[in-house]
């Protein structure tokens, strides 16, 4: 992911954002021409503290099919946890259970580009302390 994250689209036609509740989202990447779905189940929402949930990708095939583009590593496990310090929130994202280190890189260099694109975000829309 990482820089060319920017220029993807992301569509979420399922966020039920409690325990035992689904996701399904389609990430559309124009550079590749190709389309991946992340899907999975939420196992723990406890708001203000944490979302554990399933991850699982595919990709959409031309004829309309999908294919596991992990099937060695198809249910892993990602732990998102927020700590109140003062006027900061720190996020700890935990991602587990690969099949392989290569994957375990791979969905590394995607967070650290969704946590780069989040600070810049920040960066132009908060205001000065």
């Amino acid at each position: 992911m990482c820089k060319e994250a920017a220029s993807h689209v992301v569509i979420h036609h399922v966020q039920e954002i409690r325990t035992g509740g689904r996701y399904l989202m389609e990430v559309r990447d124009p550079g590749k021409g190709e389309t991946y779905w992340g899907q999975g189940v939420y196992l723990e929402v406890k708001p203000p503290e944490k979302i554990v949930f399933s991850w699982a990708w595919s990709k959409a095939e031309p004829d309309g099919s999908q294919t596991e583009l992990h099937p060695d590593s198809l249910d892993t496990q990602v732990t998102v946890e927020f700590f109140a310090h003062g006027n900061f929130t720190e996020v700890v994202l935990t991602h587990a259970t690969f099949g392989s280190t290569k994957l375990r890189d791979e969905h590394d260099r995607g967070w650290n580009g969704c946590f780069d694109m989040l600070a810049k975000v920040l960066e132009t829309t908060s205001s000065p302390s």
